[in-house]
């Protein structure tokens, strides 16, 4: 019989025979909304029985019980929006370094206003859209059967042409061209000059993170936590920064060609001197609050 999720209770997980915790039953249920577990991931009391998170109800955030429609999509979203402010505000210890100076004080700032809030979910949505390109659900299976077998022939004469599987988010992962630091903590962290050219940093929290000189060539920091980070002379060529937090960022000397910060946030950061031709800025919050319009391109329309 399943137990019960009550908070005072503590639970290992395990992910791919990697245990972690324990955590208490509402940090499980805060990860479950975040992303950062899945219903699939085991959990565990003593460590010697193990069950899938699925089995124990009280766990789940009511908002994944929700059918896949569009009330059920808007109301995940706003639970994620709504993690992500307490995070922002209740911040524990970062699982890989030390907090920076008074950071629990300075850390500490007032709601966002309501229109800030919106626009955060308007960014969810576009990243959480369907992926262009779908076949149509009218096609029939016998023709999408031969377009298959078309494609498996190019695939054998001309090679897969495949982009290389992207890893499984590792926070443990040393700073390494490529790595998956998806979702993962590095608050406050000195990584000066590390080579993270291609890597995967999707909502990575890198808050007051010393990023100086670093290679960020082509990553995904899509919805990453930048604020107060110090950035100074990165190479952050042909990233990708849609959503991107960088309020009160350094970006003094950075390199942004090709990269693309559309939606991203940039309240009371300094851009003197930081060349954005070319760079795409539809609809990012701009250095003094407005937002720009869409289309928007090297300069905030």
């Amino acid at each position: 019989m399943a137990q019960s999720g009550s908070d005072h209770q503590l639970w290992f997980t395990r992910r791919q025979g990697a245990v972690s915790g324990p955590y208490p039953s509402g940090l499980i249920s805060r990860y479950l909304i975040l992303g950062r577990l899945n219903l699939d991931d085991q959990v565990s009391q003593d460590q010697h029985t193990w069950s899938p998170i699925s089995a124990f109800p009280d766990l789940i955030p009511p908002e994944l019980l929700l059918p896949d429609n569009a009330e059920g999509r808007e109301a995940r979203l706003r639970a994620r929006l709504r993690e992500d402010e307490r995070q922002t505000v209740n911040r524990r210890e970062p699982e890989d370094g030390v907090i920076v100076g008074d950071q629990r004080r300075r850390e500490r700032r007032s709601p966002e206003p309501p229109e800030f809030i919106q626009h955060r979910l308007q960014r969810e949505r576009i990243s959480q859209a369907e992926p262009l390109g779908s076949p149509p659900p009218s096609v029939p299976w016998a023709l999408a059967g031969v377009a298959v077998v078309l494609v498996l022939g190019l695939l054998v004469l001309m090679g897969d042409g495949r982009e290389p599987a992207v890893p499984e988010p590792d926070c443990r992962a040393a700073p390494a061209p490529g790595v998956n630091w998806s979702y993962c903590r590095k608050t406050g962290l000195d990584l000066s000059g590390v080579d993270l050219t291609g890597a995967t940093l999707v909502s990575t929290d890198f808050m007051l993170a010393v990023l100086a000189g670093a290679r960020l060539a082509g990553t995904d920091l899509s919805y990453a936590d930048l604020r107060r980070s110090d950035l100074r002379q990165a190479d952050l060529t042909r990233a990708k920064l849609v959503g991107a937090m960088l309020q009160e960022a350094r970006l003094q000397g950075v390199r942004f060609s090709g990269a693309d910060l559309s939606y991203a946030d940039l309240r009371g950061t300094r851009l003197e001197g930081v060349d954005l031709t070319g760079v795409p800025l539809g609809r990012a919050v701009w250095i003094d609050g407005r937002v720009c319009a869409e289309g928007s391109v090297g300069e905030c329309l």
